[in-house]
């Protein structure tokens, strides 16, 4: 429907005149997703499942528990790190165990909003248990086969779209989440 001259003068910048559609498009930014693991090729697994995925994220890899850490205390280079929305903290690790990480974690106000997941080879409900205790969200066990390990591609990416409906309150089928794979990001020793 077209506009006379005295119409077209009504329409204010914040107006849609009929007939004009009107694309409303929204940018999600990319997940932060940060993997505390001293297996590397569990990295590289974890890697390709989100990408099978065809989502993106930025990724930060440490290696050990004392990176964990100095991250969690926002000691050395982490002291500006972005707040991650996914931690996941291998239970199996060097220097201070998963367990202690994760204890960490809970008692640390500004990752209070972050989804938190343990994994591990270990099936043990007790292990379960004692970690739900500390706020883990989920606990993921690795799997020994290829196929299965990419099936926590799909966990994490439900994971994150729940948690993202809950923090926002977006109906979980409007949350689109973009998830972009960047080089791992270790501190040197403080």
């Amino acid at each position: 429907m077209a506009c006379t001259h005295d119409e077209e003068n009504d329409i204010d910048s914040n107006s849609v005149a009929t007939g004009v559609s009107v694309k409303q498009t929204s940018v999600v930014s990319p997940a932060r997703v940060l993997v505390i693991e001293d297996n590397i090729s569990d990295v590289f697994l974890l890697e390709r499942a989100l990408n099978q995925q065809e989502v993106r994220f930025e990724l930060t890899h440490l290696a050990d528990g004392g990176q964990a850490l100095a991250f969690i205390r926002r000691e050395c280079a982490y002291g500006d790190a972005p707040i991650p929305d996914l931690i996941l903290v291998d239970l199996n690790l060097s220097k201070y165990n998963g367990e202690d990480i994760l204890r960490e974690i809970h008692d640390t106000k500004h990752l209070a909003r972050a989804l938190v997941c343990a994994w591990s080879s270990s099936q043990s409900r007790r292990d379960r248990t004692r970690l739900m205790d500390l706020g883990v969200a989920q606990f993921v066990t690795k799997p020994s086969g290829l196929d299965q390990f990419l099936e926590i591609g799909k966990l994490i990416k439900d994971l994150l779209a729940g948690h993202t409906w809950k923090s926002t309150g977006a109906h979980s089928n409007d949350v689109k989440l973009l998830f972009r794979f960047t080089a791992s990001q270790a501190a040197p020793g403080c």
